[in-house]
């Protein structure tokens, strides 16, 4: 007799119990589904579009880089159907799932060099400086006087996708199956979203503007710094001759996906033993997205948007059944 597991998790209702005897087809569950269709379709919709301009892609480099998101994807059927693990399968279907989006996903965003329309970068420097007082340059300069802060608050701007990796764990181990749907649905098309807007209208942020000094950079450890800012100009202006994992870095300023991966990691923790540190971690983020992260203040109102829309779908998509 399988376990009922509908008592143990109130989260999962009972049509939605493991499947024992009719293989791997019925292993996945709807929202699951979805999001594998949804990858598929954007790695799809990338190949097309590469072979249209043109474009150079390592695709065995790729192939070979999912092999991890697939392998977690199978093992999560495999725990669930024939070991009934359910809190193991979420978690393992749920870190394989958003592996292969953000892969998929990264390729399709640099087709998009070099850029054929204007940046609206100086537009949202001015929008930020008019209605913040806010400036990179200013901003930066100021942190570089707090030398420790500045490289406290970089380390945690480099923890944000294991941040992710740990709510798609706690939310697995805690049973909450909605929660979790809810999340990689929220995160999937909120990048979605950003990359769709950013493909209309590009951004790479101030870094690839603005000149800091060596003492700055340094005193701060920058993350995103003038070599940064440089490398994404040179990608807006010449593209890049192919596109390979190992050429892969942060593109997209406005809207900023660090912002949305904040909300994720703080927002679908509320209730558990883990909002608290979460919460007290990411108010480091928020300087961090700004300093490390080379953005606009604008880019974050953005991000902000981006994760309440997908949220909200996300919602309307994954009931909670009571």
């Amino acid at each position: 007799m399988p376990t009922d597991i509908s008592a143990e998790f109130p989260d999962i209702s009972a049509h939605q119990l493991p499947v024992t005897r009719n293989g791997f087809a019925r292993a996945l569950k709807p929202a699951e589904q979805m999001l594998i269709v949804l990858t598929l379709g954007i790695g799809l919709l990338a190949f097309i579009l590469a072979q249209i301009a043109g474009q150079a892609v390592a695709w065995n480099a790729f192939l070979i880089s999912f092999a991890p998101s697939l392998g977690l994807v199978m093992l999560g059927c495999f725990v669930r159907v024939r070991r009934d693990m359910p809190r193991a399968a979420m978690a393992a279907i749920g870190t394989g799932i958003y592996i292969g989006f953000s892969g998929v996903i990264a390729i399709l965003i640099y087709l998009r060099f070099p850029f054929d329309t204007p940046m609206i970068d100086t537009r949202l420097m001015a929008f930020d400086a008019a209605l913040f007082g806010y400036s990179w340059d200013g901003f930066t300069s100021a942190m570089a006087a707090y030398p420790a802060l500045g490289k406290a608050i970089g380390a945690i701007y480099g923890t944000s996708l294991a941040q992710l990796f740990v709510v798609i764990f706690i939310l697995s181990f805690l049973g909450r199956l909605v929660d979790l749907h809810r999340l990689l649905i929220t995160g999937t098309l909120s990048l979605l979203l950003a990359v769709a807007f950013w493909w209309v209208w590009p951004s790479i942020g101030p870094s690839a503007y603005v000149a800091l000094s060596p003492d700055v950079e340094t005193a701060l450890g920058l993350v995103h710094g003038q070599a940064e800012g440089n490398r994404l100009m040179h990608l807006a202006t010449t593209g890049v001759p192919l596109i390979s994992p190992e050429v892969i870095m942060g593109t997209i300023a406005f809207p900023s996906y660090h912002t949305v991966m904040l909300c994720l990691s703080v927002g679908f923790v509320w209730g558990t033993w883990a909002f608290w540190p979460m919460l007290i971690l990411n108010l480091g983020m928020l300087p961090a997205i700004l300093s490390h992260g080379g953005h606009h203040v604008s880019d974050m109102l953005g991000g902000f948007v981006a994760f309440a829309i997908a949220f909200l779908i996300a919602v309307k998509l994954v009931a909670r059944r009571t």
